[in-house]
């Protein structure tokens, strides 16, 4: 195994492929967000990728999800003066009427919970604000959360405001795309024109009329790619590595999450070159509508889901490759955690793998469903992790997620890092971490109030999966 490792390290650290392939995927085609031309391109560039570095059994797998067209946004001030504020379209928002949605605005801070719970009587027929930044006793909601609150209690609008400076109005989507699309519209804004609101509210009110253009696409075809390298002596146990090709319509996507995905097809160029030498097969994903509420591999497990007992874990890439340093971040089992520690410490690459609790990304349906589930995680110098960490998405779901962010170096080492643990869990004689039974997973949610969030966002759907 030692010389196995040693010859697909080298090969990744001295080859540029992965950069190459992000230039051409941000450059070229841009976004690549769900319902546009630049998702097709990149969806056949990954496939032809795919089929060149020898993978087996490429393929496309189209999902229907409700699309979204991303058109015209604008707010204007109407009280206590008039002033116009840029804004753009949050995903998978409705269109207000032609001639505008009018509104007064009420501020709920960071939009946690319990703020939505203490100005609940305020809300109804009003345009919610409220920022992205993390609530007072330091927790982080995601932003479909906040957007759910608000539609329970009655606002006729929301506007989402960024906690970074930069003048960066911020994207994202509002609900599961694979059930749904938004109910009320919204917006987002910068932090430095959302401030302006909050000042010009203070001991008065103020209302505004926002214009949304945006459409939704029921029926909508998404697709995911899928290459795999078929295990020698165990085919039918798969170990998944994925991640999502698709960024958000405003930039290229870069770090969200071109860096991942492409950090994914340089581990298929590397351990191609080298079949039959992992016992179990390696299922590489390229998830297409991720950033439309983890839709892509949601219908993925979905489609497969008679394979759910034959998959002995799921590796998700969101986010690996944005700094030097990476790391595992496990969703389930807490088994999970020793066993991928124990392989960090044999290859001597310096790790603390820990647990983390997190609904967003394409690690979800495989943990929901009892999958074995880890995420590798970029970890930036921990003098700057307390700075970073308190950035949240810093330049994700910005303009400014841009190629120039990203570090090739980075690339590299995510791409060894992931191979050299798929080497060793590949070729497990017996894989030792065992699935969850799902009604556990379930009461643990609830537990921790992880299902309220859910249900409050429109994903909690114990009964199905999709």
């Amino acid at each position: 195994m030692a010389s196995l490792e040693e010859e697909v390290v080298g090969d990744i650290w001295c080859n540029f492929e992965a950069y190459k392939n992000l230039v051409i995927m941000c450059d070229r085609f841009g976004s690549r967000f769900a319902f546009t031309e630049e998702e097709k391109l990149a969806r056949d560039f990954i496939e032809k990728k795919f089929e060149e570095y020898g993978l087996e059994n490429v393929r496309v797998e189209p999902f229907k999800y409700f699309g979204w067209k991303r058109g015209k946004a604008s707010l204007e001030v109407l009280e206590p003066f008039e002033k116009t504020i840029p804004v753009i379209s949050l995903v998978l928002s409705p269109p207000t009427p032609k001639e505008g949605l009018e509104g007064e605005v009420v501020y709920l801070g960071s939009g946690s919970p319990d703020e939505f719970k203490a100005k609940k009587d305020e809300i109804e027929g009003k345009i919610v604000l409220c920022s992205s930044a993390a609530s007072p006793d330091g927790k982080r909601y995601h932003r479909r959360t906040k957007y759910g609150y608000a539609v329970e209690f009655g606002a006729i609008g929301f506007i989402f405001m960024n906690h970074n400076p930069g003048k960066l109005p911020p994207t994202g989507s509002l609900r599961p795309a694979y059930r749904m699309a938004g109910e009320i519209p919204a917006i987002g804004i910068s932090k430095e024109d959302g401030e302006f609101i909050i000042r010009n509210m203070k001991g008065r009110r103020l209302r505004v009329r926002m214009y949304n253009e945006s459409q939704i696409v029921p029926d909508a075809t998404s697709w995911n790619v899928v290459g795999e390298i078929v295990g020698s002596k165990y085919p039918d146990n798969v170990v998944i590595l994925g991640g999502h090709y698709d960024g958000h319509d405003i930039s290229q996507g870069a770090l969200d999450n071109c860096s991942g995905v492409v950090s994914i097809m340089e581990v298929a160029r590397a351990l191609a070159k080298h079949k039959g030498s992992f016992k179990r097969t390696i299922r590489f994903i390229a998830f297409g509508a991720e950033e439309l509420g983890v839709t892509g591999s949601t219908c993925y497990v979905d489609q497969h889901k008679d394979e759910i007992p034959r998959f002995n874990m799921m590796i998700n890439v969101d986010g690996g490759g944005r700094f030097i340093r990476q790391s595992f971040e496990v969703h389930g089992p807490e088994e999970l955690v020793p066993y991928l520690q124990k392989i960090a410490d044999e290859i001597g690459y310096p790790m603390k793998v820990k647990t983390t609790l997190s609904t967003a990304s394409d690690h979800w349906p495989f943990y929901l469903e009892g999958v074995p589930a880890a995420s590798l995680e970029s970890v930036p110098d921990p003098m700057l992790e307390p700075l970073v960490r308190s950035m949240g998405r810093g330049w994700g779901h910005t303009p400014a997620d841009t190629v120039d962010k990203v570090d090739p170096r980075a690339l590299k080492e995510a791409s060894l890092v992931l191979s050299q643990f798929l080497i060793r869990i590949a070729n497990e004689e017996e894989f030792p971490i065992k699935h969850t039974e799902k009604k556990r997973i379930l009461k643990y949610l609830e537990e921790r109030g992880v299902a309220e969030q859910l249900r409050i966002q429109k994903k909690w759907h114990p009964e199905s999966i999709r």
